[in-house]
């Protein structure tokens, strides 16, 4: 073993170092996917819950949709942190909020659990880094050490904002692709006599194996109108969650409609006709976009291949008739 260690040029002290590290990075993995995996399954055994009866919630404890008084709840050994890293303005608080409502996260405790992350994170890359640091300096100058545990930081710091806009981006896409399926739903429950409202409801709950995302996001409409609130605001606010011009169009489509008394159904079916051809100009845009993709793996990748794979044989032939003569 130390031969093969030797003959890969790692030292027996580094190896028991890498070593090491490798179980407490597996270690921390482990504990976060399980953390995570115990909040999923949380999540789905209270979604159940609530879709069947109304669940009990416990007296000690209820939780509240205000932010700053979720943040004094802390322990106090936390306190210090949460007054450092949490803002207590209100504007970014709505604006981080709004974010994170986009990216899929509704529940109240988001902001707490990203602000969390972000300063975990750092730490535990500090401290990891702090571990590996002796088995790094061996390997590069010691005057880039500080400065590679200083660029890490940074990046565990402001991975959740990655993290976030990655999520955003693909639940909007999801919301482009399934929410023409949506419409033309949305029409057939119009022209059968449902009201608009009963329709949401309706495809909500059919849509939901096809475009999960877009029947979570129609069943919190449908609870907005239940709670007594406005069908503008519910369709305002449908079109804030989602993030999507198409369906920002399509709210404004069905006020004006609705002030103007024309026909919903005739308007959603126009424009479930105009987002199917738009989706399907993406898809060609996509499709004609490729060959250029392709170009760059193909030049570095195929072509010096099917180069050596010609040439060779060629050189072999070559350099045989050379020696011959």
């Amino acid at each position: 073993m130390n031969n093969l260690l030797e003959m890969m040029g790692i030292a027996s002290g580094d190896a028991v170092a890498l070593g090491f590290l490798t179980t407490v990075f597996l270690a921390v993995a482990l504990a976060i996917y399980g953390v995570s995996a115990l909040w999923a399954s949380g999540s789905s055994v209270r979604r159940r819950i609530g879709g069947g009866a109304v669940a009990q919630r416990p007296t000690g404890r209820t939780e509240s949709l205000s932010f700053l008084e979720e943040a004094s709840r802390v322990p106090p050994a936390f306190s210090p942190i949460v007054r450092h890293f949490v803002p207590t303005d209100m504007a970014k608080i709505s604006t981080l909020r709004r974010r994170l409502v986009c990216a899929g996260f509704y529940r109240p405790s988001a902001i707490g659990f990203y602000y969390a992350a972000r300063v975990g994170l750092a730490i535990m890359f500090i401290a990891l880094f702090a571990v590996a640091a002796p088995v790094i300096s061996t390997r590069i100058p010691d005057q880039i050490v500080p400065v590679l545990g200083l660029a890490g930081a940074a990046i565990a710091f402001y991975f959740p904002d990655l993290w976030i806009a990655f999520r955003t981006r693909s639940l909007q896409r999801q919301y482009q692709d399934g929410f023409p399926d949506a419409l033309d739903l949305l029409v057939v429950c119009v022209e059968a006599g449902l009201s608009l409202d009963a329709a949401i409801n309706r495809v909500g709950q059919e849509i939901g194996h096809a475009h999960p995302a877009i029947a979570e996001n129609f069943a919190m409409m449908s609870h907005e109108l239940r709670a007594g609130g406005t069908r503008a605001d519910a369709l305002h606010n449908l079109a804030d969650r989602m993030g999507v011009d198409d369906v920002r169009s399509m709210v404004t489509l069905l006020l004006q409609s609705e002030e103007l008394g024309t026909s919903i159904a005739d308007a959603l079916r126009i424009y479930s006709d105009d987002m199917r051809v738009r989706r399907m100009l993406r898809a060609e845009t996509k499709a004609q976009a490729l060959p250029v993709k392709l170009s760059l793996p193909l030049g570095f990748f195929v072509f010096p291949t099917m180069l050596i794979v010609i040439m060779v044989p060629v050189g072999i032939r070559i350099y045989r008739v050379i020696l011959e003569r």
